[in-house]
């Protein structure tokens, strides 16, 4: 299986657990790509959005054995993605995910994230073009009310996981490792 990890806003490939996912998959002998997504400088849904498609025509990653594992403000520019594809993908895995403006008011994060809410998703096409998706979140997350990430798993027919006290799922809140995503993973395939 080929595994495209996305960082959020203000993020980088190099944070979270990230790198420990890529590792423990490339140990099972998958390939992984965890591209810098351009932020805050440039963070625009299509600048995210040709960064995905660039990489995917890059390394031939467009057949059904690709998997994106998305964090935060990517999986929304995931799944905008997803509507342009003619072809399915295997699954997405995504963590904090959400499709609706945040009640975060300080700033960069209205002006980064908003642009992307205010462009939505064809949730029919998107959900034509993976195969499955499953959604983790927490119930005290600090950026994405609990009700916003239902509300994401819902339009997406996701199966939604709920993950008591972890807040963003982020080093922050102690996520520098993610087994019980890698068990999720390692379920599917």
């Amino acid at each position: 299986m080929k595994f495209v990890i996305l960082h959020g806003t203000l993020g980088s490939p190099n944070e979270n657990w990230f790198p420990w996912l890529a590792g423990e998959l490339k140990k099972l002998g998958h390939s992984t790509f965890c591209p810098q997504l351009p932020t805050p400088e440039g963070q625009t849904p299509q600048n995210w959005i040709k960064v995905i498609a660039d990489l995917v025509e890059k390394e031939d990653l467009a057949g059904e054995d690709l998997i994106f594992v998305a964090h935060s403000r990517s999986p929304l520019a995931v799944c905008r993605y997803l509507q342009t594809r003619t072809s399915p993908v295997r699954a997405c895995f995504f963590v904090a995910g959400f499709a609706s403006r945040l009640p975060v008011a300080e700033e960069p994060f209205p002006t980064l994230n908003d642009p992307f809410d205010d462009l939505g998703a064809e949730w029919g096409k998107v959900k034509k073009n993976c195969q499955k998706f499953i959604c983790f979140a927490s119930d005290n997350d600090p950026y994405v009310p609990l009700d916003i990430a239902r509300d994401f798993a819902a339009k997406l027919s996701a199966e939604f996981i709920l993950i008591s006290g972890a807040g963003h799922l982020n080093s922050e809140s102690g996520y520098t490792q993610f087994p019980l995503l890698l068990e999720e993973i390692k379920s599917l395939l």
